[in-house]
């Protein structure tokens, strides 16, 4: 493999970072054949099983080479760029991240999904333990090393911020493999990746990540709503209170980056 840093780029560039994105699809392909049995064998439990292990390797087969790769190119540098951030940054992400669900909701049901599609969702997101596990802790930690940790660290510094987010929320979307998750994962990939380039803090995206997925699976076990209509919308009985939420917390995310994005992240103070 030719060294980056002899060409004056850094891994990856938008080409390798393309890469990734085929590979982690290829694998999630290959570990696909393995979760058809667990819908054969028809029960629900054993089945959400067999396709967490399936996500683990896919996902987690997508890590270990990408980092194996970065090792190999910057053998004196860390894999990861991780700074410390002062603790109340916790609550601000959480904070942006629940208004940027709120923000993009009315976005995220605007393709149809054919019935067949709604069918294979309703059996992909259940609400067992192992679905649970998937969706709320491996996903975020997994995806974020990946997406933010190797891939937007990495167009960083090769692109200009704005290009690296886009790309990078790009190629996220694309791996969620269909249509009708790609401007969720998109939009909210944008505010996630803003959070890391300000801060270079990984658990801050990890962070977001989860609440974002977590929310969305609390709304899902706790309604009767099938994934192919989730919406907060359906938890207002009256359009207006949703409507005037939504535009609440579009404003609440403009009046942060007018007024307090320049003072985000606070970092730790060192002592000494």
């Amino acid at each position: 493999m030719e060294d980056n840093k002899s060409t004056g780029w850094f891994y990856p560039t938008l080409f390798q970072g393309l890469g990734i994105v085929f590979l982690f699809i290829l694998l999630s392909m290959i570990t696909g054949m393995f979760i058809s049995l667990g819908y054969l064998l028809g029960k629900p439990a054993l089945k959400d099983f067999v396709e967490m292990l399936g996500y683990l390797l896919a996902a987690g087969g997508t890590l270990l080479v990408v980092m194996r790769v970065k090792r190999k190119v910057y053998q004196e540098q860390q894999t990861f760029n991780h700074q410390p951030v002062a603790p109340l940054n916790l609550f601000i992400v959480i904070g942006l991240t629940l208004l940027g669900l709120l923000a993009i909701d009315p976005l995220t049901n605007l393709l149809p999904m054919p019935e067949e599609v709604k069918k294979l969702f309703e059996q992909m997101f259940s609400k067992t333990l192992p679905a649970f596990f998937t969706a709320v802790v491996f996903a975020p930690l997994l995806e974020e090393l990946i997406f933010r940790g190797i891939i937007l660290e990495g167009f960083l510094k090769n692109y200009s911020p704005v290009k690296a987010i886009i790309w990078t929320n790009v190629l996220f979307g694309l791996a969620h493999l269909n249509p009708w998750q790609f401007i969720g994962a998109f939009l909210m990939g944008i505010l996630i990746s803003w959070v890391y380039f300000k801060s270079r803090n990984l658990l801050l995206p990890i962070l977001m990540h989860l609440v974002n997925n977590l929310v969305s699976y609390l709304f899902l076990y706790l309604s009767d709503v099938p994934f192919s209509e989730a919406s907060l919308k359906k938890l207002f009985s009256t359009p207006g209170l949703y409507i005037t939420l939504v535009l609440g917390g579009i404003g609440l995310l403009v009046l942060f980056f007018v007024v307090f994005a320049k003072y985000f992240p606070f970092r730790r103070k060192r002592i000494g």
